[in-house]
């Protein structure tokens, strides 16, 4: 046991504990999702994050090597790839002309997924619209919180941190933007961002990939957010080789939520949605 705990090293035990944790959120949202509107599409999400601290923790204790470890990572990320293509290429259909504000993760020391993604996308855009700026949302701790270790804070995702007020600056920083694609979604306290409440024709769109949305209903209803990558409520999460089409790739594990669908999504997947935050 002693020796375990040893090869799994802090990283190893991290991936534990948030593996036991999300078991336990999704019974959690298994039991509440017939009351709970975002409790299926959580437990969808947790699933996903206990299959990837599975592999972590497989790794860390040289279960799978390393030429296993990374036949599953790079299954996955033809599918991530897929998303990021496809949601460039809805953009360069509905939104071509766009002058795109890009908002980001920070960046991080040998990471070389996050600039293919950014290939993928604008792969997708096709040159159909623009990448007029990418920004990172500006961090400040909350005072009278306790700030958690440097390496702590650099494994916590970022849209647990930032803020509406962040958002509003950026959009303040770049007027001329008329598209705002965030690959690492709102803030928590999304009903506080400003673009709510600006006059439409001086209001940026919203197109989003990654994090939460299940409060956006009404937000993609009014067709302020024109399009929402999520994760499939059916997909199934196997072993099978991604396929390697690119839509089809898309199919198997993304919906795309539009203005135009989200009244068909809502009624198909009925806890997909929660009231709006804003409301």
């Amino acid at each position: 046991m002693g020796q375990m705990i040893s090869n799994l090293g802090i990283g190893g035990i991290i991936a534990v504990l948030v593996m036991i944790l999300s078991l336990i959120g999704m019974i959690v949202c298994s039991k509440k999702q017939d009351s709970v509107a975002m409790a299926k599409p959580a437990a969808v999400g947790l699933m996903v994050l206990v299959m990837l601290c599975a592999v972590v923790i497989l790794m860390k204790t040289g279960v799978i090597g390393d030429q296993g470890t990374q036949k599953i990572i790079q299954n996955e990320f033809v599918y991530t790839k897929a998303s990021y293509v496809t949601l460039g290429k809805f953009i360069a259909e509905k939104n071509a002309g766009a002058k795109i504000l890009l908002i980001v993760d920070k960046q991080r020391k040998n990471d070389t997924r996050s600039p293919m993604l950014l290939d993928a996308f604008k792969e997708g855009l096709a040159g159909k619209a623009t990448i007029s700026a990418s920004e990172t949302p500006a961090i400040a701790w909350p005072e009278g919180r306790p700030q958690p270790r440097p390496e702590e804070m650099d494994m916590m995702p970022l849209q647990e941190m930032m803020t509406a007020q962040s958002f509003n600056d950026l959009m303040a920083k770049y007027p001329d933007c008329t598209l705002i694609v965030s690959f690492i979604g709102l803030p928590n306290d999304v009903e506080n961002m400003q673009i709510w409440t600006m006059e439409p024709e001086k209001r940026p769109k919203i197109a989003l990939i990654n994090g939460t949305y299940h409060n956006l209903k009404s937000a993609v209803v009014s067709g302020i957010v024109v399009a929402i990558v999520a994760v499939n409520p059916g997909a199934k999460f196997t072993d099978e080789s991604a396929p390697s089409d690119i839509k089809a790739a898309f199919d198997k594990r993304y919906i795309m939520i539009t203005p135009d669908n989200i009244e068909q999504i809502a009624q198909q997947y009925a806890n997909m949605f929660q009231a709006d935050k804003k409301e």
